[in-house]
């Protein structure tokens, strides 16, 4: 336990805010969740980490923690206790993998189900003003919002979210879902019965934007397993469980990393060789530019195109920092995984820079 309570800056429609809220329900910790008003984010947030951005954490000793996945490592590091990191190589490497696709491949989801369903426009509008403008009537903090909301919708087209994608979105979706559904029928968790880092994040999209907005909860109706693997995540028992003896992958996974190599490995090769060859051009950059253009990709077996987002290099990173020999070659049994950047990234000050 912390001595003091971490103040966490988050709101329920946020998925990042979402993972980091169910790990530090899971770990233990003394934690205040505090929903930050706009006047926050764009204040003392801005000012402590760059950005107006969710979810961050205040400690008590004012240091300030930004972006879930270096919230949740620093975490680790200093609480060791009730670890969600697996023993086994393989379960490691599947572990962080993981994380990255519920990390920037759920984000097609998030955005498309949110932002081209009426009803989930409607609510996250509602969601945005009762949180950015507290005590506000809701139709002027809806009004107050709505550039929030504009900017966000802003997004899509980046990301590769148009008619000719929304069918892949839905269909790459609604199978990870069921694949899902069918797994935790038999394992209460990812790797057993203890949740992992990529339990956290894997359940962050399909909770914070999918079951809560109401124009998708239908998509759980027939989900059983992963609405219980919600309450198991949101509420956990204290019963610390056990990861799967023998570094042992569930066959019932492996659907999950062929589709992962197949369409998010692909960009992701085409994102590296992309930072490599800017990286040759610009010997002296301190900076990656935001993205580098558009690319080709298929999502949900749907083609379209989309930006290489450069930031996502420092995620790619992590799985392959935990990788050996072995379990990288195990891993190639599922499909290609061409990912051997000559460029690495690091998060210093809460930004990505070029570890230069």
């Amino acid at each position: 336990m912390t001595d003091a309570p971490l103040r966490l800056h988050s709101w329920l429609v946020s998925p990042y805010s979402a993972k980091v809220r169910a790990y530090l329900r899971f770990k233990q910790l003394d934690f205040i969740d505090s929903p930050p008003p706009v006047w926050r984010l764009g204040g003392r947030i801005r000012k402590a980490v760059g950005k107006a951005i969710m979810p961050t954490i205040e400690r008590p000793d004012g240091r300030w923690m930004q972006d879930s996945s270096e919230i949740i490592d620093a975490l680790e590091a200093e609480f060791p206790a009730r670890s969600i990191t697996p023993p086994g190589a393989r379960q490691r490497l599947v572990n962080l993998l993981l994380e990255l696709h519920g990390d920037e491949w759920l984000t097609l989801a998030a955005m498309h189900y949110r932002w081209n369903t009426p009803a989930n426009a409607a609510f996250a509008l509602d969601e945005f003003g009762r949180c950015g403008f507290p005590g506000l009537p809701g139709f002027l903090a809806r009004r107050l919002v709505g550039p929030v909301a504009k900017k966000m919708q802003s997004y899509l087209p980046i990301l590769g979210i148009d008619e000719r994608t929304r069918g892949g979105v839905e269909a790459f979706t609604e199978e990870l879902l069921r694949r899902l559904d069918a797994h935790l029928a038999l394992h209460p968790f990812l790797f057993g019965t203890r949740p992992a880092l990529a339990d956290f994040a894997l359940f962050a999209t399909p909770w914070a934007h999918l079951f809560r907005d109401p124009g998708t909860t239908r998509l759980f109706d027939e989900l059983p397993h992963v609405r219980a693997w919600f309450e198991r995540l949101n509420e956990p028992s204290g019963e610390l469980g056990e990861f799967l003896p023998g570094d042992a992958i569930p066959e019932t996974l492996e659907p999950i990393l062929r589709t992962l190599l197949a369409e998010q490995g692909a960009y992701l090769a085409r994102l590296i060789q992309a930072i490599d060859r800017w990286c040759d051009e610009h010997p002296e950059a301190e900076r990656l530019p935001r993205s580098l253009g558009p690319t080709p990709f298929v999502v949900g077996g749907a083609a379209g195109e989309r930006r290489l987002i450069t930031e996502g290099l420092w995620m790619v990173q992590r799985p392959l920092d935990a990788a050996t020999p072995e379990s990288l070659d195990w891993l190639r049994g599922f499909g290609p995984m061409d990912w051997a950047p000559r460029n690495r990234v690091v998060r210093r000050d809460f930004r990505v820079v070029l570890d230069r």
